[in-house]
């Protein structure tokens, strides 16, 4: 198995103009193929490859990666027009000031990054090189790594890292749920099963305390708008940097400790999650907290990382697995932090409820004996103190 990881590297050098650059011909490559009716990149690559070299002077390859994106994000908007989820009267634009760099147009030096523009004429790239990225770099020299595509931003560059690892067999699982305050996962390996709950309230007052500070921003955009769009900037990128960093840290705990005891995850397939929860508009509080915590981004990062390990990533259908009991397997509504069944009288923390019905679904079930137990040694029940304060401090 091929694992696969991306890491920033910084650097101050001025590549707007090239970026900008860029992002013109891929708008003129999109313009193309849809007055044409094309969806294949060699197609336009061939179409416009004599006006770019007149116009641009560039090598060849800028107009062939170009051609690439702009057929990329045509397709994207086809599938989102095929759900409808997108006008198909409002074509796709291309705004992103980024470029993907095949090898035919760099060369990754480890410190700098030089850029072929034209035949014989180069752009340095010089980075800004941290312990982490140290890491990378001296195993890519010793062999151990190898250098996969490149995507360069104004004020960093992405470098993806490539190397062979060896399918582990896992000798356990673990579903994980992720949720609004926690992720829960319930770990099993042969005969015994642990529940585990770490918590994510510190990472949602993140978010409400910056919501707050963006809507006093906007306050101030009648009056000075360049002071608002300035200080939005700011705060915005200073939220994504807390999010990110406790996120790092929370799944690089998790994956430590799943990997330590050999077991791989299981996720449920939250795709489409945050547009199906907002369509409903009149539930705006409810839209605001979906929005507030990035799940599937949770699962990425627990999932690229786990794959440079060498363990995959399942995933199961998440329809019902809070509703579905876990005993009798009929639907019932949950109440507050507890699930209840009105048929059989089941009664546990739902978030522990999903995490049954995530392994079960997967194919591992539990005897009704034994989730009784469980609920007992964990104090999931509702009759239990422990859950009770619990249900008291949500």
């Amino acid at each position: 198995m091929e694992a696969v990881k991306a890491v920033a590297f910084k650097h101050s050098s001025d590549v707007r103009p090239l970026l900008q650059t860029f992002n013109d011909m891929v708008k003129e490559c999109i313009k193309y193929a849809l007055s044409h009716n094309v969806s294949s990149p060699m197609k336009v690559e061939r179409a416009l490859y004599e006006e770019f070299k007149q116009k641009y002077g560039f090598a060849t390859h800028y107009c062939i990666s170009a051609a690439r994106v702009a057929c990329n994000v045509i397709r994207s908007w086809k599938r989102l027009v095929k759900r409808r989820r997108a006008d198909p009267n409002n074509p796709p634009t291309f705004n992103a000031l980024s470029m993907r760099l095949q090898k035919e147009l760099m060369r990754f030096k480890g410190d700098r990054i030089v850029i072929t523009t034209m035949p014989h004429r180069y752009v340095e790239v010089p980075l800004i090189i941290g312990s982490y990225q140290k890491r990378f770099i001296d195993a890519w020299r010793n062999g151990e790594l190898s250098l996969g595509e490149v995507t360069l931003l104004e004020d960093r560059a992405m470098v993806t890292f490539k190397r062979a690892v060896e399918d582990k067999i896992p000798i356990g699982y673990a579903s994980i749920d992720v949720n609004l305050m926690s992720i829960d996962f319930l770990k099993v390996k042969g005969d015994s099963a642990e529940y585990r709950k770490v918590d994510l309230k510190k990472l949602y007052g993140i978010r409400v305390h910056y919501f707050e500070k963006r809507r006093k921003i906007q306050s101030l955009s009648k009056h000075k708008p360049i002071t608002s769009k300035r200080l939005m900037q700011k705060y915005s990128r200073r939220e994504r940097r807390r999010v990110n960093d406790i996120l790092h840290k929370i799944t690089t705990s998790i994956v430590k400790e799943l990997s330590q005891e050999g077991l791989a995850p299981i996720f449920e397939n939250l795709k489409g999650l945050s547009y199906n929860a907002t369509r409903n508009k009149r539930t705006k509080r409810k839209n605001r907290k979906v929005a507030s915590l990035p799940y599937r981004k949770v699962q990425s990062l627990i999932g690229y990382k786990m794959a440079w390990l060498g363990y995959k990533v399942q995933y199961v259908p998440a329809r019902n697995t809070s509703r579905a009991c876990p005993r009798c397997g009929r639907l019932s509504k949950t109440n507050g932090q507890v699930f209840r069944c009105k048929h059989c009288g089941y009664e546990a923390d739902r978030h522990f409820v999903a995490c049954i019905n995530i392994l079960r679904m997967w194919g591992h079930g539990f005897a009704p004996k034994a989730l009784d137990e469980m609920i007992e040694r964990e104090g999931l029940g509702r009759g239990n103190e422990s859950n009770k304060a619990l249900r008291t401090s949500t």
